[in-house]
């Protein structure tokens, strides 16, 4: 039997479970009943760190079609797909970076130097 991700429908708790491919729940430690997550698989993790993350925040439960086809293969192409469905692109480089903190020292050594060329000419 496959291995899936459920979570607690009562407390929240997301646990692995052995299950059949049919079974869509499974019971929690509290007692309560939990719904199967749908799940990319670890074959994919292991060669895509970025299929994690990217199918941690899609909204599992959404009737789009781009979604559900992500869901169904989360490949390269889908996860385009995905991006242009709900109006994202992605990251250019040196985006979201944070330009250095000005340094005072720095600028008054760069005043004091064009000062004195100036007074030199």
């Amino acid at each position: 039997m496959p291995l899936y991700d459920f979570e607690c429908r009562v407390c929240g708790r997301v646990f692995e479970a052995m299950a059949g491919m049919e079974e869509v729940e499974a019971v929690c430690a509290c007692g309560g009943t939990a719904k199967r997550l749908v799940s990319v698989g670890r074959g994919y993790r292991a060669d895509a760190d970025w299929l994690g993350s990217v199918t941690a925040v899609v909204e599992k439960d959404s009737p789009k079609p781009h979604v559900r086809a992500f869901l169904a293969d989360p490949s390269r192409a889908n996860y385009r797909r995905w991006m242009a469905g709900e109006g994202l692109r992605p990251q250019e480089a040196g985006e979201g970076r944070r330009a250095p903190a000005p340094r005072p020292e720095i600028a008054r050594e760069v005043l004091d130097r064009f000062a004195a060329r100036r007074a030199a000419s």
